[in-house]
């Protein structure tokens, strides 16, 4: 089946359903406004009406709307932290709407300056979230270590890339890409791909365009107990939680222009769909046309991300969002080196390469298709426990890649190779979860009960390369490749294409124990069948490789709060594993590769939002991991061990209004202690020692100058490796940008320049990252 149809006629269906079960019961309605002693709208104050779960906060015009109310006496109230409320009592009639309007005491300026002072907000690091425990647990109250990036932040450093956004990660790097442009992160010494969204597992073997993140989560540690083992790494994983609709309408329109030729266009819409504000819609979508700083590089790329939410009552909703992703782009320069020990003790530094050029054009290039849909049912059955039901579907559709791999032979000759992929593959996932808020003999428990099922589907794939040239690399000339010559190299290769199933069922259980208000015990437990069906050689119609496999993953973790609220002190472990499909001499599969992490550390939080702190130290064993036999270089020996261990520190604070700053560090002694002669006692390639970030922002709060603001910050990486022998570096490196903005919340203006000092670094993959650039951001918000 086309996956493409599949997913067009479930989210059709999906729609029509939401709407044909929308039923509006007898109620009624209270609305109005919320004004300062002078007159001004009062915004973000609280509406509520007492003894029952209707509430909602004025917008930037001070109204507010309160819907589906059953007829009958009510307390309405209003609040604000560091305000006195204000109550009316109102009667709601079926059918009926209410206009109750307020005015507070204070004019608008003494409102400006309560709320403030009374609450804060950490707009770099807000760690609420339901997704890193797969219930609401506070982050003092959660034994895990992990980063939030807000979109507040990426808009106030004019990102609009997913790798450029991941800088604000505490102790990780993320500057490999893939051919086609997907990035990698290196965390904890391990290498990462990006594949949740929404907690779900999302397959995106491309580039992510980050116009509908509200937040990325960076969880850290091998948390193969709520999560798939197939979308982490040992070193944790990367969760981009999408944009939801709001119940306000307004449209933002963002131009963003600069270096390269930098062309983006941008659109959040939002709008309510019905008048009681149970139906919400909200429409990202990106236009992105962008250059390269070296001779030969490009993007064209469109997206869209419609969102649904429906409200069906005070107890069940829905959310439905989608993604459709386009993406032009010329193949990402990267570099291989044939002989290391050529290069012996050097650096990426020291290979004469023109840095500027790209040593291949534009004709090598690549057209795919990323899709993405995602369902989520939630039910409330009492206070005490809730359903979620989540359904994801996802795939690319890339029948037509081409690459240009170019392999150094020594300080001139460079060995240039065309490669063609065609890639189409799809997934789809179920999960339910059911949480708990209950006691038992006096104790409190927190639970999630809960499993899964994916199914991943490889339609016929395959890869094809041969050499095309040697070339001097240290001459000048012109090394484009045309488009005739790729073809003409490549369409005398014979295609072997394949295809494969995969299928993964898993069920998890967790308990948090409160055994006191202050100290909070974890438990938990997942346990995955996973099923592959083994490759199919579609021109032989042979299978070969099918496996399953049985695997439980444990996590325990303690948490105690030293000051109640402000302070807590917390230990975990953790487990991770990987499948492999590899077979002993005797033909018996080898069992999975499992990784154990221990950790432990110190919390922080001020009571009024000021700062935020973590400080932890892990230490992550790898064991099972596969080796070659010395005795039989045709097989495999399951002894092979790796360590990885390290402290991490993150400071978030807001130490008086307008000043925002995040300092982020980590440290990593990384080696595999056992394994194949050549690397062992060496480091994994790609892994700094120290990683450092920072970001500091200030703008004016009140005055003529409100709304001016400076940014600066930047990275620094010490040296790493290029591959696990260890015998080439990649270069250490200062990465500094700065910000100035003109920002009044409905129109923006904001430049920036990226890489201040002009610095030449490089990935692992020994790819040049860009040169000093420029940006100017344009941004407009309609109500």
């Amino acid at each position: 089946m086309n996956p493409f149809l599949c997913a067009k006629h479930f989210y059709l269906t999906f729609l029509f359903f939401l709407v044909t079960v929308v039923a509006f019961g007898q109620t009624g309605l209270i609305k109005g406004t919320v004004k300062t002693a002078d007159g001004q709208p009062a915004v973000a104050i609280t509406i509520g009406l007492f003894g029952t779960a209707k509430g909602t906060t004025t917008n930037e015009h001070g109204y507010y709307q309160l819907s589906r109310i059953k007829a009958g006496n009510y307390t309405l109230k209003i609040s604000a932290i560091g305000l006195a409320s204000q109550e009316r009592k109102v009667e709601v009639a079926a059918g009926q709407t209410l206009t109750i309007d307020f005015v507070l005491s204070q004019d608008a300026r003494q409102l400006a300056d309560v709320v403030v002072s009374a609450n804060r907000k950490l707009i770099y690091g807000d760690k609420h979230s339901e997704t890193v425990a797969r219930m609401p647990l506070a982050n003092l109250e959660n034994p895990q270590v992990y980063s939030v990036i807000t979109s507040e932040l990426l808009r106030e450093q004019n990102i609009g890339d997913y790798k450029t956004a991941m800088r604000n990660a505490p102790g990780t790097s993320t500057i490999a890409q893939a051919g086609n442009g997907r990035s990698y992160t290196f965390m904890r010494g391990f290498i990462t791909g990006n594949w949740m969204r929404d907690g779900l597992a999302a397959y995106q073997f491309s580039a992510i365009d980050p116009a509908n993140i509200e937040r990325i989560e960076v969880i850290k540690g091998p948390s193969g107990t709520l999560f798939s083992s197939s979308v982490i790494s040992y070193g944790g994983l990367i969760n981009r939680v999408t944009k939801r609709p709001a119940d306000s309408a307004f449209t933002e329109l963002s131009y963003t222009g600069g270096s390269f030729g930098l062309n983006r266009v941008t659109a959040d819409v939002n709008t309510p769909l019905n008048s009681d504000k149970h139906v919400l819609f909200r429409l990202n979508a990106a236009y992105d046309h962008n250059g390269n700083f070296q001779d030969a590089g490009f993007e064209h790329n469109y997206f869209i991300a419609p969102s649904l939410t429906y409200k069906a009552n005070d107890q069940l909703s829905f959310n439905i969002n989608a993604e459709l992703y386009q993406r032009h782009t010329g193949s990402i320069n990267g570099f291989n080196i044939v002989d290391n020990t050529y290069w012996a003790g050097k650096s990426f530094k020291d290979i004469p390469l023109d840095y500027n050029r790209s040593y291949q054009g534009n004709d090598i290039d690549t057209k795919l298709t990323n899709y993405n849909i995602f369902l989520q049912a939630s039910y409330q059955f009492s206070k005490q426990w809730k359903s979620q039901t989540l359904f994801t579907l996802n795939g690319v559709y890339a029948p037509h890649q081409m690459f240009l791999d170019k392999y150094i032979i020594d300080d001139h000759q460079l060995d240039r190779q065309v490669g063609l992929l065609s890639d189409k593959y799809h997934q789809f996932e179920i999960q339910q979860n059911f949480n708990g808020d209950i006691q038992i003999a006096g104790i409190r428990h927190r639970l999630l009960a809960g499993f899964d099922y994916t199914a991943y589907r490889q339609d016929p794939y395959y890869y094809i390369s041969t050499d095309l040239d040697v070339i001097n690399y240290t001459k000048p000339g012109n090394y484009f490749v045309s488009r005739a010559a790729f073809d003409k190299a490549i369409d005398t290769l014979a295609k072997s294409p394949s295809d494969e199933n995969v299928y993964n069922t898993a069920a998890y259980f967790a308990d948090v124990i409160s055994l006191t208000d202050r100290l909070n015990i974890l438990a938990s437990i997942r346990v995955d069948y996973y099923s592959d069906h083994g490759s199919h050689d579609i021109n032989s119609d042979t299978y070969s490789g099918a496996f399953s496999q049985t695997k439980a993953s444990p996590k325990i973790g303690a948490v105690y709060q030293l000051v109640k609220g402000q302070l807590s002190a917390f230990a975990n472990y953790q487990n991770g594993f990987s499948y492999t499909g590899a077979k002993d001499e005797n033909g018996k599969l080898f069992k999975p590769e499992q990784a154990f992490q221990y950790e432990g550390g110190l919390k922080m939080e001020s009571t009024s939002n000021k700062w935020s702190a973590t400080l932890s130290y892990y230490d992550i064993l790898v064991k099972d991991k596969l080796r070659t036999n010395p005795e039989n270089t045709n097989f495999y020996l399951q002894d092979a061990t790796q360590l990885s261990k390290g402290l991490e520190a993150e400071l978030i604070a807001n130490p008086f209004s307008g000043l925002n700053i995040l300092l982020g560090y980590g440290y990593n002694i990384s080696k595999y202690t056992k394994a194949e002669a050549d690397i062992e006692g060496k480091r994994p390639y790609g892994t700094p020692k120290h990683l450092f970030n920072g970001w500091a922002s200030y703008s004016v709060r009140r005055g003529s100058l409100k709304g001016v603001g400076l940014g600066f910050g930047g990275n620094y990486s010490s040296s790493a490796y290029g591959d696990d022998t260890d015998l080439v570096t990649v270069p250490a490196y200062v990465l500094l940008s700065s910000t100035v903005f003109y920002d009044r919340g409905d129109y923006r203006i904001g430049f920036k320049v990226d890489n201040l000092t002009n610095t030449h670094y490089w990935g692992p993959f020994l790819q040049p990252q860009p040169t000093r650039s420029f940006s100017l951001n344009l941004s407009y918000k309609f109500h």
